[in-house]
Formats: structure tokens, sequence, C-alpha cells
């Protein structure tokens, strides 16, 4: 079964500093996936870009932010096209593609 982080955390990476440490933890690390379903099954888990930013913010509070990587679908769309790679991976790669360029 593919695991939520898997779907939330696709292809996104923090940039190692030359001390060696990652970046703090920013919006853009995480998919957001601002759906009603998703919403109300997943208390804002769709919001996932805040959380991120802002892990002590309540869940009633996190906020959806307009330029963050998202989600074509709700998770639960997203878990059923995670069961056929290919269609996950031409479906994400692309996403990829446009938000961050061509590799």
């Amino acid at each position: 079964m593919p695991s939520s982080y898997y779907i939330e955390h696709y292809g996104l990476v923090r940039k190692k500093l030359p001390n060696g440490r990652y970046e703090a933890c920013q919006p853009h690390h995480s998919w957001n996936s601002n759906h009603v379903l998703s919403n109300l099954m997943l208390f804002h888990l769709q919001r996932h870009s805040d959380h991120h930013a802002h892990p002590t913010r309540s869940y009633q509070a996190l906020r959806d932010f307009p330029n963050v990587p998202r989600l074509p679908a709700g998770y639960t769309g997203m878990f059923l096209v995670a069961y056929v790679p290919p269609l996950w991976f031409r479906l994400m790669n692309s996403r990829l593609i446009a938000y961050f360029g061509p590799p």
C-alpha cells in the first residue's frame, strides 16, 4: 500500500547546506491537496505545507499557500493513482517539471 509520506513528499527535496545540515522545512517541501473530501476526512492534512513550515500550529488553523506544489486530486484519488506506478510517474513527474523546471 502506498504511504501517505510518499504521496505528500514525492520528488521534493531540501537543499543540503555547506555545514552538512539540511535547510529548514518550508511550505514548498510537501505537496498540498486542498480538496474538500481530504479536508473532511483528514483534518486539514491536505494543507501539509503549512504543517511543515509551522509544525506546532493546530490543524484547524493550517493555511493554504497559492505557490506550493499541488496534487492533482485529493488523497483518496492519489492513493488510487499510486497503485499504478506508470500512471503515478507520468502524472507526478510532469508536475515536478512544471513546478521546478526540467532536470
